[in-house]
């Protein structure tokens, strides 16, 4: 099974809010850096878990560092 990026991005975005950043939101998570950072370590530690769901996180995880590239 493929894990959708977009359900990756959801369930961090409860994480972060679970942390106390009450404000993080789709359009913000990426562009703060606090966020970003965040969500990044927390991408990280789901790590393992099973192989479709670490070749998801990679994706998600490079399409960020290339569009902070940019």
């Amino acid at each position: 099974m493929k894990y959708s990026k977009n359900k990756l991005v959801d369930i961090g975005i409860t994480k972060l809010k679970n942390f106390g950043f009450v404000n993080v939101t789709k359009d913000n998570i990426f562009s703060d850096e606090v966020y970003k950072y965040y969500f990044k370590i927390f991408m990280n530690s789901l790590r393992a878990q099973n192989k479709n769901l670490d070749q998801s996180i990679d994706e998600l995880l490079s399409a960020i560092d290339k569009k902070t590239n940019e």
